[in-house]
């Protein structure tokens, strides 16, 4: 099992990561989301041993992983920039892989790249950043790892790669039984994948829980109002996000039950069709409605400290 516990990070002062705590148990894809600059990549390069943690312990089946080379030796990591040693060629980089890591399957590489199509012969400083994406994971899968940390690892994949990406990444946990951290902006990828989520904000864990509870938290609705909503719809407090094309009122809401839809009847809604929200649109509205509460905070504190001056 992967633990992080109470995590800290800071660069000169300015602390970057905030008590952050996770696990990712073997067999299981857990995915770590938020804005940029949330320290996400921060994390990840705690998590991997190449950055020392300030405060709190990185555990690899309760083992610390910094500058334990017994431990990264059963890590793989795909960066979301991949530097190899530019004048060497793809065929060069899978020998020097095979030197250095004794579980490292040639054979499973060649599987692999029968997908991916990555040309052996050419150097890597000639291939394109998808390419150099496929080549990393390629590698770092054929360790044979018993953890995997990838860090926004479709970037440069066109659809095609990325559909292969995600198929074979569910292959590998399901064969094998590693245990997957993955940090990524494709979110709609992620949704398909993990099993639980991470989300940070600022340094800071904001939200955890499985796929199935983050996406409980909200519910998207599909709502008739035949003459149009009026005022009393936006009044509403559990709506945080509303549109609507004709007589049809597209809705994310909070706290979704029968008393709400009995609300929205007495305001002349004729129908009411919840669905299901997609990771994405959770995400979006969560981080719209973070800036409004932020805006009306700061907005508040200004007012009243024009008051405290004009006493």
């Amino acid at each position: 099992m992967l633990e992080v516990r109470e995590v800290e990070k800071s660069y000169n002062k300015n602390k970057v990561l905030n008590g952050i705590s996770l696990t990712v148990q073997p067999g299981e894809i857990h995915g770590l989301i938020g804005e940029n600059s949330a320290g996400k990549t921060t994390l990840i390069k705690c998590i991997t041993g190449i950055y020392r943690a300030d405060h709190g312990k990185i555990l690899y089946d309760g083992k610390p992983v910094y500058d334990n080379p017994d431990v990264k030796e059963k890590i793989g990591y795909v960066a979301d920039y991949n530097e190899y040693i530019r004048y060497y060629k793809v065929s060069q980089m899978v020998h020097m892989y095979e030197c250095f890591y004794p579980r490292f399957e040639k054979e499973k590489f060649n599987d692999y790249n029968q997908i991916f199509k990555i040309p052996v012969h050419k150097r890597i400083y000639s291939l394109s950043k998808g390419q150099k994406m496929r080549l990393a994971f390629m590698l770092e899968i054929s360790k044979n790892p018993e953890y995997l940390i990838l860090d926004e690892p479709t970037s440069g994949l066109d659809p095609v790669a990325k559909a292969h990406f995600f198929e074979l990444l569910i292959q590998e946990v399901e064969q094998n039984e590693i245990g997957v951290l993955i940090s990524s902006h494709n979110l709609m990828g992620l949704e398909k994948v993990c099993d639980s989520v991470t989300m940070m904000h600022q340094g800071s864990v904001e939200r955890q829980m499985s796929m199935e509870g983050f996406k409980s938290e909200l519910v998207r609705l599909n709502v008739v109002f035949e003459g149009g909503a009026g005022k009393a719809l936006y009044d509403l407090p559990q709506i945080l996000k509303v549109s609507n094309v004709g007589s049809i009122y597209t809705m994310v809401v909070r706290e979704y039950d029968e008393a709400f839809a009995g609300n929205l009847r007495e305001i002349g809604a004729s129908l009411i069709e919840p669905s299901d929200i997609t990771l994405e649109e959770l995400f979006v509205v969560l981080e719209e409605t973070k800036e409004i509460e932020e805006s009306a905070r700061l907005e508040k504190h200004k007012k009243i400290g024009s008051k405290q001056q004009r006493k």
